[in-house]
């Protein structure tokens, strides 16, 4: 680690740029911003840096690097909400946030820092941390913290709580006046009360022998002295109280646990009244079950096998009539009611491994199933050890435990290995496994006779479910589908959930194109009446894509894949609808991904240009600006239409940096222009909606382009589309006002063919209007058209706006808009849009004279 001096320390910029302090009286301290910045890096988690400003604005100055690490998002693609919390933090949690962070700015206390935060992929976090606050020079309260991603510990708290709701024994937390602070499910079990209704009631109310006053006198003597009378002191049997006043033997252990600052007490308790039935038994037999452990549940037992070869039952516990449906000494009497009840394929193992254990004296521990008289099946574990007596037979005495629950929580696994938990359907796997058996035998490849249609089904918009009523209403809503598809198929379909809102369908009644349209339509059919779910109704309609065996492929996975493009199809045509499958459909989507592909090496090679289409002052007759239009010019010079990438472009996330591209080409252009003495020009450059709704890094982009490229920042203009301003017009607001305080212009493209309202428009801080080439297309022949291009330009010059006219393509149509005293207009007539040389030689000559 290099030493440093202080000047150089407090000089660095990098140190500056953090906001970071460093002492100057202990040299040993003196680190630069750099060796600090790197040292955050190590910490396990994510460091920042807080402040909340004098006026009560709040910025985030630092977050370390880690954050991309556990996030997904790097600290400067993070923002900060307009209440000052980050972008990243759970809606529901952010009140809770900012009310801390208010308290530790009031108090001086440090923060308490945990919430959730939403990853890149769209996964929820756990993260939790602690941050000191301290005031600086200005008078603003800095927090410098820790955050630690806890998710890992949440979920194994959340299954904590789901294994102790599935515990037979109730457990309970006390607090130190002995008062209960929660229970689990089982109280309901074996006390007959609810949970919930148990908090803040005395333990005396479910176990009368412990005294309120005597259970609080314990705890505190054992909180000072450490007195283990009662805590820490093993299990003691007390009598339980049920709900309904009766009385039951009962376990409990009350042990000690440290919870932070808390010392809380954890009460086990257990109903001991089958057990104590079976002390009772046993007290009467005890000289020959000495060795032999206390049963729970299960049997208790002492067999022997014989120099004849029949078992025989020296001893068997009470359990025997209701595991057996036998009694006790029926079973001491006849060894094989005992053979007789095991499943048959278990007896013949079981009697394998029981001689085997007699010939080499090992112990046995075996596996069987049980089947009483009145066919309820049980499974038995064992557990015994033999010896030989002095006649020569072999004798083991061992326990036998009902194991049930636990085979059925196994069978309960293996059902969601292959079974969606929410609405019993099968999942993806046993779709796959039954299409495909059912495939084998409707779809042969010797005849080809049969058909099959897999069909993939997605709701429409019921994201719009989960965001505003919850994931709980949506799990209902989901339910309640999954019904509804299941009638509409009938008992000979086959269907499962997917995930989400995605469903898979096998539909065998397809021989022809009647059958399949009847069966496809019945699926539509049950989405004509509301979906009910927790007394409310829903309209949901569904989207299907469909491919068919043999038709389009035999195998499930091609088959899968081909339906999920078919239904993807359906989604882009606005939903409500049914594609089936077609190579084209493939052909489409290894299109979209070649030219994904295309469009990402074009952005690292910086492919994306800009063309210039001249904006001629109808006053001047002079080109006083340009719309800057983006254009992919292949190495080769080939040029790729716009039509073709920009739309592939904006579903996948590009558009921006294509913009970003566009933008920089488009100001480096524009100056050259400027200082050449065509000026003053300027130029518009369109803005994408997401682009849009994050101003500050769209703000930081045009910052750095005019700063880098030497363009005045009143010769930029942003375009806006109509429909994404009125979108949300508060934003749209904020964001032009953004703008315009920086000098920069904005103007409103395509008016006309959104619903801007004059209340909203004159709140907008805009520079110019441009009027929608379909309504200046037939203005020389449309009188309605004419009419509201005329009132367009009529209401913008009284709201002090710039008119431009776009797509004008006739002499006509220009006559027609210096009539009007539009103040501006561009199209084919005055020049398509060109390259950056050819716009500079149109400059220099002029526009054309049937333009003029």
């Amino acid at each position: 680690m290099t030493v440093r001096s202080k000047d150089a320390i407090a000089n660095d910029p990098r140190l500056r740029a953090t906001g970071l302090r460093i002492r100057h009286d202990d040299p040993r301290l003196a680190l630069d911003a750099g060796s600090f910045c790197a040292l955050a890096e190590t910490v396990p988690g994510i460091v920042f840096r807080r402040v909340l400003h004098a006026d009560g604005t709040i910025a985030y100055p630092y977050v370390s690097a880690s954050a991309a690490t556990y996030l997904g998002f790097a600290p400067n693609e993070m923002q900060v909400t307009d209440d000052g919390c980050l972008d990243i933090i759970h809606w529901a949690d952010r009140d809770a946030y900012l009310d801390r962070l208010r308290r530790s700015a009031r108090t001086g206390e440090r923060c308490e820092e945990a919430f959730r935060a939403i990853a890149r992929s769209g996964e929820i976090r756990w993260l939790a941390g602690a941050s000191v606050p301290h005031h600086d020079d200005d008078g603003a309260v800095v927090w410098d913290g820790t955050l630690i991603d806890v998710t890992e510990r949440k979920r194994a708290e959340q299954w904590l709580g789901t294994i102790l709701d599935h515990a037979a024994d109730v457990i309970v937390t006390l607090d130190e006046n002995g008062c209960i602070e929660s229970s689990n499910a089982a109280s309901a079990t074996v006390f007959g009360h609810d949970p919930d209704a148990l908090i803040g009631r005395p333990a005396s109310v479910l176990m009368p022998q412990l005294d309120q006053g005597d259970l609080k006198e314990a705890l505190g003597r054992y909180l000072v002295t450490g007195e283990e009378t009662m805590v820490g002191a093993g299990a003691r049997e007390l009598l339980g109280r049920h709900r309904d006043n009766s009385l039951f033997p009962i376990e409990m252990a009350l042990s000690e646990v440290l919870t932070g600052d808390r010392r809380l007490f954890i009460a086990v308790i257990r109903d001991v009244s089958q057990r104590k039935a079976a002390e009772t038994a046993l007290l009467e037999t005890q000289r020959r079950l000495t060795n032999i452990a206390d049963n729970l549940q299960g049997l208790v037992f002492q067999r022997l096998l014989g120099g004849d070869g029949r078992l025989r039952f020296l001893y068997i516990s009470g359990s025997a009539l209701e595991i057996l449906g036998h009694t006790p000494d029926a079973v001491i009497e006849n060894g094989d009611l005992m053979l007789d009840a095991m499943d048959p394929e278990d007896r013949h193992r079981f009697l394998a491994d029981l001689r085997r254990s007699a010939r080499t004296l090992q112990p046995m521990e075996d596996d069987y199933k049980i089947i009483g008289p009145d066919g309820t099946e049980r499974w038995l574990r064992g557990w015994s050890r033999p010896h030989r007596s002095p006649n020569g037979d072999v004798v083991w005495e061992g326990v036998a435990l009902d194991v049930t629950d636990r085979k059925h929580a196994e069978s309960r696994l293996m059902f969601l290995a292959y079974h969606d938990p929410l609405t019993g359907l099968g999942n993806r796997s046993l779709f796959l496994d039954r299409f495909t058996a059912v495939a084998a035998q409707v779809c042969v490849e010797t005849t080809g006779a049969g058909r099959l249609a897999l069909v993939a089904i997605g709701l429409d918009r019921f994201s719009i479910i989960n965001a505003t009523l919850g994931h709980t209403m949506g799990d209902r809503v989901l339910v309640a589908v999954a019904q509804r598809l299941r009638d509409a198929l009938g008992p000979d379909g086959l269907l499962c959930r997917s995930g989400g809102d995605r469903f898979m369908a096998m539909i065998t009644d397809c021989a022809d194109e009647t059958a399949l349209k009847a069966a496809l339509g019945r699926l539509s059919a049950v989405f004509q009446r509301p979906i009910e779910a927790s007394g409310h109704q829903f309209d949901l309609s569904i989207s299907m894509g469909v491919s068919l065996c043999p038709d389009h492929a035999r195998d499930a996975e091609t088959l899968t894949m081909h339906a999920d493009a078919a239904l993807h199809e359906a989604k882009l045509d606005g939903g409500d609808t049914c594609r089936v499958f077609t190579p084209e459909i493939v052909a489409q989507a290894n299109l979209i991904l070649t030219m994904r592909h295309r469009m990402r090496r074009a952005l690292e090679e910086k492919q994306f240009k800009a063309h210039f289409q001249p904006q001629l002052d109808l006053q001047t007759n002079r080109v006083v600006g340009t719309e800057a239009l983006a254009r992919w010019i292949d190495p080769d010079g080939t040029m790729v239409p716009p039509g073709e990438f920009i739309p592939i472009a904006e579903d996948y996330g590009l558009i921006d940096e294509i913009c970003i591209q566009v933008l920089q080409d488009a100001c480096r252009w524009t100056a050259r222009w400027n200082a050449m003495g065509f000026g003053p020009i300027s130029v518009a450059v369109n803005i994408s909606g997401r682009q849009f709704h994050n101003p500050r890094q769209l703000m930081d982009i045009v910052g750095n382009a005019l700063d880098l490229l030497g363009l005045p920042a009143h010769l930029l203009e942003l375009e806006l589309t109509e429909s994404t301003a009125m979108s949300d017009p508060e934003n749209a607001s904020k964001v032009m006002r953004l703008f315009t305080d920086r000098g920069i212009g904005c103007s409103i493209d395509d008016f006309g063919t959104g619903y801007s309202s004059l209340s909203v428009l004159k709140r907008f801080a805009l520079r110019k209007l441009k009027i929608d080439r379909s309504f200046v297309r037939d203005v020389t022949t449309d009188a309605n058209d004419a009419a509201i291009c005329a009132a367009i330009i009529a209401m913008a010059h009284a709201l002090n706006l710039k008119v431009c006219a776009e797509g004008v393509e006739t002499t006509d149509q220009l006559a027609f808009l210096r009539e009007q005293v539009c103040d501006q207009v561009q199209g084919f007539l005055i020049a398509r849009p060109l390259p950056p040389v050819d716009l500079e030689r149109l400059l220099r000559d002029g526009v054309p004279d049937h333009a003029s």
